[in-house]
């Protein structure tokens, strides 16, 4: 009798720290989907995730995106995470606005857990430290069987960060089939410093212009006796010079 009561009072207290060293589980209350924030240079893919946080199985789901088109455009959608085996789907329907759908070919279904179910890719087109607010509206979630879920969804952002490299140039000239050698030259500049690039057209400084989004034009006007021009545009920022230069042939 003395050796139970002993073996009892042992296995209290350690009732207790098992408790205490291994907490239930929280449960997940309702269905969220969820954006996260993310970042990328300018002239490049940022990328953010689309995570699920589901109490009940779900067999479909649907969500439209608004964004800033005049910082990211819609670029791509891929399941991954929790959300691997699943078609994903995505498209614009308007500018600034997107549609993501995804579903499984079969009878499968997203079992009651949460994490990352996709990845949406946008190109990044704005200036530096611009920032698009990703806002999640219209879900649609359903169960295995289509019956719709209750749901929610909170919003992300996509802000555009400064280049990691030295600008990159292109330069594209058109002259003028009339007799007065008119040239007239574009520069677009990725990761830029924000100002006009630096150009000249065979020794002669070109005054260029913004046309926004990193595009610059100017014009330059030709001797009649030049039978080539060299075009050469230069850009500074913070990690170096980035140069550009082309030959145009004149008649």
């Amino acid at each position: 009798m003395r050796l139970r009561f002993w073996m009892v009072l042992m296995l209290v207290p350690l009732v207790g720290i098992l408790a205490t060293a291994f907490p239930a589980a929280a449960l997940i209350e309702g269905n969220t989907l969820d954006l996260s924030d993310g970042s990328a240079p300018e002239g490049t893919l940022g990328t953010v995730t689309l995570d699920l946080a589901n109490e009940d199985a779900v067999g479909g789901i649907q969500a439209d995106i608004l964004f800033d088109s005049s910082v990211v455009v819609f670029s791509g959608v891929t399941a991954t995470g929790r959300g691997t085996g699943m078609t994903a789907e995505g498209r614009s329907t308007e500018s600034g606005h997107l549609r993501v759908v995804m579903f499984f070919g079969g009878s499968g279904s997203l079992a009651s857990g949460e994490g990352p179910i996709a990845e949406l890719t946008f190109a990044m087109q704005g200036a530096s430290g611009d920032v698009s607010s990703l806002t999640i509206q219209d879900i649609i979630l359903s169960d295995p069987d289509g019956e719709p879920l209750t749901k929610s969804g909170t919003p992300g952002s996509l802000t555009v960060s400064p280049p990691v490299g030295t600008p990159s140039l292109s330069i594209s000239a058109l002259k003028n089939p009339g007799h007065t050698p008119i040239v007239n030259i574009m520069v677009k500049v990725t990761g830029g410093s924000g100002n006009a690039p630096v150009v000249s057209a065979s020794g002669s400084a070109v005054t260029m212009s913004s046309l926004g989004d990193g595009v610059f034009q100017g014009q330059h006007f030709a001797l009649a006796t030049q039978s080539s021009l060299t075009i050469t545009a230069t850009d500074t920022n913070s990690h170096g010079t980035g140069n550009a230069q082309v030959t145009l042939a004149l008649p």
